[in-house]
């Protein structure tokens, strides 16, 4: 039977219209028709982009060509992207947030003309609340401006890698109540789950949901919780009443289940379970949000003595390292290459993958889950820091966002950052200079470590190192976090392959009851 395309449509948005009306939340891409112009202009006008712009979709990135060509160097400077878009009528009394997977590197968003805020950072989720911005009924302008310039304040500073520009991830439209799980807390779902104690007996989970409530009067509503089990079967529900302030945001709301028997996540036996987290209105019992969160159980440490072990089962980690570019591509990849990479890793036999050096599409963490993959996220502080304020700010903000936009994720082991800071040293030459950079960079390492450990008190952390025993030890840096990484390539770039073994027991020599992970 044949179907026109403009009846799909129909039906989608009579559909989603029925959802709006019964105050669930609604998410659709709007992915498709941005005019764009590579052009360091001023806020450019319609005509311009009309004119002299051509039609883009989204995974985009402007610097597939140029970084391939003969010529040194890449278009690496502004470039703006625009859309119309509906905002129906039915929309009145919503929320409305744009949520984007990622845009390299520094993003600016304009509404109807006016800017609505800033995101700076290439790799990590962000979202807008646009509520106060739009015309409901009407159509809308959406203008983003893109900048992928080098900025001393931003790291990545330099690498190994490409800083394609572009918004090189999906971009999707969120629609809420008034109240509603906040879509604005660090871009995350705005769910977290927590599972300190676990063994086969028994497992603990603490709930902690951020919730929002844009109204200019109190609200009463009642949050509930349901973990499905890996057969899709209810295990447990609970719930509790809340009293919300008005014009309240990211209001935390806690609750601990205890589950039975669980089971448990593993590369072998990855048992995924999940949570729907629903919230009603306490008068009319009318559902106005709901989200779902995977969940897995497992319990893991990483000594010296044992190696690394999982559920009370020792592992030995098998993996690779992955970058988020293909040919002809760029960074802007549809989702069926992630889920390829990962199954290419599944299929070769191994457990780990380091996430490196920033953290990814979501689609490849969702994968890592469902394989059973081991993962290790990290910011992309690169080879060097910036002794500024600003740069400290943009990294620990990194940080924060890439914690609580994985948080939930069983595959995700170890949060890491710093990789191979000291390889290119600024003041090799000016003693005074030399001792205050290390300084800096020991400082700031505190600061990211402290704050990861705060915000997750649960997983370890990890700098990954090249191989300078003394250097690393001597700054202090190889005391600070719970994991040393070291990036070693005996055999391959220099030396041979029979010194690794030498090498790490020096290391071990020195820096005694740190675990190891050849990063």
């Amino acid at each position: 039977m044949k179907i026109n395309s403009w009846k799909i449509v129909f039906y989608l948005l009579f559909f989603a219209q029925v959802l709006v009306a019964n105050g669930q939340r609604i998410r659709y891409s709007i992915n498709e028709n941005w005019h764009f112009i590579r052009a360091d202009v001023p806020y450019p006008t319609q005509s311009l982009f009309e004119n002299s712009g051509r039609l883009v979709s989204f995974p985009h990135t402007w610097n597939v060509e140029d970084v391939m060509d003969d010529t040194p160097g890449y278009y690496r400077n502004i470039a703006w992207y625009s859309r119309n878009i509906n905002i129906p009528s039915e929309y009145k009394e919503k929320q409305l947030t744009l949520f984007f997977e990622g845009a390299n590197q520094e993003v600016e968003l304009f509404v109807n003309g006016k800017s609505v805020g800033v995101h700076v950072g290439g790799y990590t989720r962000f979202s807008f609340n646009i509520t106060d911005y739009v015309h409901v009924g009407s159509q809308n302008q959406l203008v983003i401006k893109v900048n992928n310039r080098f900025n001393e304040d931003i790291p990545p500073l330099s690498a190994d890698f490409t800083f394609f520009g572009g918004i090189y991830r999906d971009v999707y439209m969120i629609v809420t109540s008034g109240q509603h799980i906040s879509t604005t807390h660090y871009a995350s779902s705005g769910v977290y789950l927590r599972t300190p104690e676990v063994s086969q007996e028994k497992a603990r989970l603490e709930i902690k949901t951020m919730l929002t409530n844009a109204a200019s009067v109190t609200k009463n509503i009642r949050i509930e919780h349901t973990v499905i089990g890996p057969d899709k079967n209810v295990v447990i529900t609970t719930s509790k009443n809340i009293k919300l302030a008005k014009n309240s945001e990211n209001i935390p709301s806690e609750q601990t289940l205890k589950i039975l028997n669980p089971g448990l996540w593993s590369p072998e036996y990855p048992v995924l379970y999940g949570v729907y987290t629903r919230v009603y209105d306490v008068g009319n019992k009318v559902l106005l949000d709901e989200v779902y969160q995977p969940l897995g159980f497992r319990w893991f440490e990483f000594t010296t003595e044992k190696g690394f072990v999982l559920n009370g089962k020792p592992y030995k980690l098998i993996g690779t390292n992955r970058h988020q570019c293909f040919d002809k591509m760029g960074n802007a990849l549809p989702d069926e290459i992630h889920i390829r990479d990962v199954k290419l890793l599944k299929d070769m036999g191994a457990n780990f993958l380091r996430v490196s050096h920033y953290p990814q599409d979501p689609t490849v963490m969702e994968l890592c889950d469902k394989l059973g993959i081991i993962t290790s996220v990290e910011i992309p502080i690169v080879n060097a820091i910036t002794e500024s304020q600003e740069f400290t700010r943009n990294s620990i903000e990194m940080a924060r966002e890439m914690v609580f936009q994985d948080y939930n994720r069983p595959s995700v082991l170890v949060w890491a950052y710093m990789n191979e800071v000291l390889l290119k040293l600024p003041f090799k030459n000016d003693t005074v200079l030399h001792e205050r950079y290390l300084k800096s960079v020991e400082v700031l390492a505190k600061k990211i470590e402290n704050q990861i450990r705060l915000d997750d008190p649960d997983r370890y952390t990890m700098i990954p190192f090249h191989g300078s025993i003394d250097l690393y030890y001597n700054s202090g840096l190889s005391q600070i976090p719970m994991i040393v990484g070291w990036n070693l390539y005996q055999g391959w770039y220099g030396g041979t392959f029979d010194k690794l073994d030498v090498f790490l027991d020096v290391a071990h020599e020195k820096m005694k009851g740190k675990p190891f992970i050849i990063t």
